[in-house]
């Protein structure tokens, strides 16, 4: 039963979180109108219209947003969602940013440049010898560049698709500027520790897709007035295929994968989701 309909998706998600924490379980649709909140248990609806008029009356009462936080339980965005199937190319390339498609058009210039250049472009763009000012001799931005090296075709389409995805979501629903941060920062921290495990000779967005999974995943718990939110499935999928990449068993597809980094990019983004969440609910209040 649909109870209210709410013109923007931010007051949307607190008011459906709030009637969870009292016990009604409902879902969000997005229709034409805007988003509607469905009652699963149309005895319910009473109450949950009463509880509608005050929210609409004061809408900024802190208990609402708590809800969120105190519930975990919180209203889907779609990533990857099952009607995608027949969505047009004109949606999916909307569904990408400025940003999102300036970084896998890099990335996918860069692939192609190692097939003529080879050796010269790795050397350009791979990690330094080592961190030092010696070692980098100028040359700083080879510590953020080996995300964009890419050394198979299953390698760079499976982080451009996710990259596209969890990055695009990233741009949309915050901005181009806290994309660009994010990904400076996971980059950094990510190739250093994976240039500790392995050496320089490694590359690939991996790391910094994980960096945007884990801040996805965590950013609306810090933050329940984010309007954004991370489907399970994905979370599942891709924590499990860490824990997977630690057994070698994607070693003979894939090559050696860089399981460190893909952690430390993960851990990364949770501290960043924490901090940058937390703050923004401060701000709130």
């Amino acid at each position: 039963m649909n109870i209210v309909t709410f013109s923007q998706k931010r007051p949307a998600l607190a008011f459906s979180d709030y009637l969870r924490s009292l016990g009604m379980p409902n879902r969000l649709e997005e229709n034409g109108e805007g988003f509607a909140i469905v009652l699963d248990d149309a005895s319910q609806a009473e109450r949950a219209m009463a509880e509608a008029q005050s929210f609409v009356a004061n809408p900024e009462d802190p208990r609402y947003w708590q809800a969120s936080w105190q519930t975990g339980k919180v209203q889907k965005e779609a990533v990857y969602q099952a009607d995608t199937e027949g969505e047009s190319g004109g949606a999916w390339w909307q569904r990408g940013g400025m940003l999102t498609r300036t970084v896998a058009v890099l990335c996918l210039l860069v692939y192609a440049a190692l097939w003529f250049g080879g050796e010269d472009v790795f050397r350009a763009l791979s990690y330094p010898s080592a961190i030092s000012v010696d070692a980098v001799q100028g040359q700083w931005w080879r510590l953020l560049t080996p995300a964009f090296l890419h050394f198979g075709l299953l390698h760079i389409a499976f982080n451009l698709l996710w990259w596209w995805e969890l990055g695009g979501l990233v741009e949309r629903e915050q901005s181009a500027g806290r994309l660009l941060g994010l990904t400076l920062v996971i980059a950094l921290v990510s190739n250093g520790v994976q240039f500790l495990s392995y050496g320089s000779n490694f590359g690939g967005l991996s790391a910094v897709v994980y960096g945007l999974l884990g801040y996805l995943w965590i950013y609306p718990y810090a933050d329940p007035a984010a309007t954004f939110r991370l489907r399970g499935v994905i979370v599942v999928f891709m924590l499990g295929w860490l824990a997977l990449g630690y057994t070698g068993i994607f070693d003979p597809i894939f090559g050696n994968i860089s399981n460190d980094g893909h952690l430390s990019g993960l851990l990364v983004g949770v501290a960043l989701a924490l901090l940058l969440g937390l703050v923004n609910r401060q701000r709130h209040a």
